[in-house]
């Protein structure tokens, strides 16, 4: 086995199971039975500061999880600051940044009485990289600018957030993202562009979810239509390569897909093969963003529709710009 797959199991009195984070690049699944009244312990080895871990617990009954340090660990019962305590019944995900470096574990301990729990835990560890969440930050700033410069619509928050959870967006109101994310992206997919085009489509799906329910769009609640608006503004947009490249990416490597959907439980992100298909055929049909244009051209900024006006696209409804200009009181000539 190559050192960059190599994973590390020690068997100690609890079952301790180690691995260094260096050496993961997806999520590593970890079959444990913890007696009753007992506890047992996987042990993260050598984790470097800054770097993050995203956990997810299933278990067939009721048990408390602990993450701590070395420190802690020797006395996880009464730890002082673990990085997370929970109780778990059926399934639980969390996720933490590592503060100092050290030897973690996650803490699995049965408390009930009467019989033993059997749990799997699923374990993503990358480093960190604030040069990655930053640029996110900027990429998702850039798209609020050019946004509100194209429509029209009421303003929404728009950011990158610690979700605290493996999660692609926060579940509040307008587009927060969550570092998390960001760094599952980077982690899998080992290439920052490739991870920038796929962060990419994920964001436009997005604001196309939050845009659709305002503009009261009849197919605000399908996954579908968000995809497809999607797609339609990544191609106006001048981003139909790197739409191109992250369906190719995803298309050419199903591998990497059911890594991160492991990683990442969420109805809408990443792609699944079935919409990347659905993608492909958007991609190829040049009659795709005309259609939407109907529904686009009321919500655009008067200056958008002057300049398509002058010079219009190949996808540009000239009959509905001018109708819509000529609705605003503007002279069209």
């Amino acid at each position: 086995m190559s050192p960059t797959g190599k994973i590390i199991l020690a068997t100690l009195i609890f079952c301790l199971c180690g691995f260094d984070v260096g050496a993961v690049k997806g999520p590593v699944s970890v079959n444990v039975d913890v007696p009753s009244g007992e506890f047992k312990a996987v042990r993260l080895k050598n984790l470097p500061r800054g770097s993050f871990v995203a956990v997810e617990v299933k278990t067939d009954g009721e048990i408390e999880v602990v993450l701590t340090n070395t420190e802690d660990y020797q006395r996880f019962r009464d730890a002082r600051r673990p990085l997370f305590r929970g109780r778990v019944d059926e399934k639980l995900s969390f996720s933490v940044s590592i503060p100092e470096s050290d030897n973690y574990f996650l803490v699995f301990y049965n408390r009930s009485e009467k019989r033993p729990r059997a749990v799997t835990a699923t374990i993503m560890a990358s480093r960190d990289s604030p040069d990655d969440i930053n640029a996110a930050d900027k990429l998702l700033s850039k798209f609020e600018q050019q946004f509100h410069g194209l429509f029209i619509f009421d303003s929404f928050p728009m950011g990158v957030a610690q979700c605290r959870i493996s999660r692609t967006f926060d579940e509040g109101s307008g587009v927060i993202l969550c570092a998390e994310y960001v760094q599952i992206l980077y982690r899998s997919l080992g290439n920052k562009q490739k991870a920038m085009d796929a962060l990419s489509f994920s964001i436009f799906h997005e604001i196309s979810r939050v845009l659709l329910a305002q503009w009261n769009h009849p197919g605000a609640a399908h996954e579908t239509t968000a995809d497809e608006l999607a797609a339609v503004l990544m191609i106006m947009l001048g981003q139909k390569k790197r739409l191109s490249d992250a369906v190719e990416n995803f298309t050419d490597n199903p591998s990497i897909l059911k890594n991160l959907q492991q990683a990442l439980k969420d109805d809408h992100h990443p792609l699944t093969v079935q919409r990347t298909a659905k993608m492909t055929d958007w991609l190829n049909n040049p009659g795709i963003v005309l259609k939407w244009q109907k529904f686009l051209v009321p919500h655009m900024q008067t200056a958008l529709l002057e300049k398509l006006h002058a010079n219009p696209t190949e996808w540009t409804d000239r009959p509905g710009v001018d109708k819509e200009l000529t609705a605003r009181g503007k002279k069209v000539l």
